[in-house]
C-alpha cells in the first residue's frame, strides 16, 4: 500500500460526515466521535466544536444528549458520496456525441458562485474546452435534462446553458489533453493494488491501525470514483477502472468489518 501519509488526514468536519455516510453508522455518540478523532490526532475539544457547528448548519441532528444522526443537509452530501456504488451502472456505449455547458455569460466576479460552478462541473466529469465552455462525452444513461438537474443540485447556476451536440470540430481542440489518460489509469491501478494489499494484511494489524487505514484508503478511492469523468472505452482503459470499482465493493465490506471491531473495542 502507498504510505498512509500520502493520504490527507481528515478534518473534524470531514471525519464526522464521512462516518455518517457509512451504511453501518446511522447514529453515533460524541464519545465515539472522540475515539475516531484520536486515531487522527484530533483533540476531543475540536471534535465537540465540529459537532456543534454541524448541528447548527443542519448537517447533523441531535436525537439525545450526546447522540447524533445525519441531518437534512448532511443527507444530500451523504447520498452524493454514496453514488460511487452505482458509478459503472450510470454509463453506456458512446455514440460520439458530447455534452457541452456554456458558462461564459455568467461571469467570474462572484468567487463563491464560480467555485460552486466549477466544482459541480468537475464532479460530473466535465473539463474546460475553452474559457467558459465545458464538455464531456455524452455517455451517461441519464438524459441531458437529468444531467442538468444533477449539475444544478451540485451548485451550477440555472442560467448556464447545457447542450448535447453531434460533434466537436476544430483543428486545435485539445480533446486528448482534457482528461490525462495515463494519470487516470495509473491511479486506478495504484488504488486497486493498495486495497488488495490492505485486505491481505488485515488480520495481522491491530484494530486501531486497520480502522485508520481503511478510512483513509477507502475515502481516497471514493473520492476517485465520485470525481472520475467515467470516460468511454475509446478514451480510457475501462477494465482498469472497473477492477478498481469492483475491488472497492469488496473493500467497503472489509472496512465496515474493521470499523465494527474498532467500535467494539471501546464499547
Amino acid at each position: 500500500m502507498p504510505n498512509q501519509m500520502s493520504y490527507a488526514s481528515p478534518t473534524p468536519k470531514r471525519l464526522v460526515l464521512s462516518l455518517l455516510s457509512s451504511t453501518d453508522l446511522r447514529e453515533i455518540s460524541a464519545r465515539e466521535y472522540a475515539q475516531w478523532g484520536r486515531l487522527f490526532d484530533i483533540e476531543p475539544a475540536a471534535m465537540r466544536v465540529a459537532l456543534g457547528r454541524l448541528v447548527k448548519g443542519g448537517f447533523l441532528k441531535s436525537v439525545a444528549r450526546g447522540r447524533y444522526v445525519i441531518g437534512a443537509r448532511g443527507k444530500v452530501l451523504s447520498e452524493t458520496a454514496r453514488r460511487w456504488i452505482s458509478a459503472e451502472q450510470r454509463i453506456g456505449p458512446w455514440d460520439g456525441r458530447w455534452l457541452v455547458v456554456h458558462t461564459a455569460h455568467l461571469g467570474r466576479r462572484d468567487k463563491t458562485a464560480v467555485t460552486a460552478r466549477e466544482r459541480a462541473l468537475t464532479l460530473v466529469g466535465f473539463a474546460v474546452l475553452s474559457p467558459g465552455l465545458w464538455c464531456r462525452p455524452a455517455n451517461y444513461l441519464e438524459t441531458p435534462a437529468e444531467t442538468r438537474s444533477r449539475l444544478l443540485m451540485l451548485g451550477l447556476e440555472s442560467d448556464a446553458i447545457v447542450l448535447r451536440v453531434d460533434a466537436l470540430l476544430g483543428e486545435s481542440l485539445p480533446l486528448e489533453e482534457l482528461w490525462p489518460r495515463n494519470n487516470l489509469e495509473s491511479r486506478y491501478r495504484a488504488l486497486t493494488r493498495a486495497m488488495q494489499e490492505s485486505m491481505q494484511r488485515g488480520a495481522a494489524q491491530n484494530h486501531d491501525t486497520l480502522a485508520r487505514e481503511t478510512f483513509l484508503l477507502g475515502e481516497a478511492v471514493i473520492r476517485q470514483v465520485n470525481a472520475d469523468p467515467l470516460l468511454p472505452d475509446s478514451m480510457i482503459d475501462v477494465n482498469a477502472r472497473r477492477k478498481m470499482h469492483q475491488t472497492m465493493v469488496a473493500y467497503d465490506a472489509f472496512g465496515r468489518g474493521a470499523w465494527t471491531r474498532f467500535k467494539n473495542d471501546y464499547s
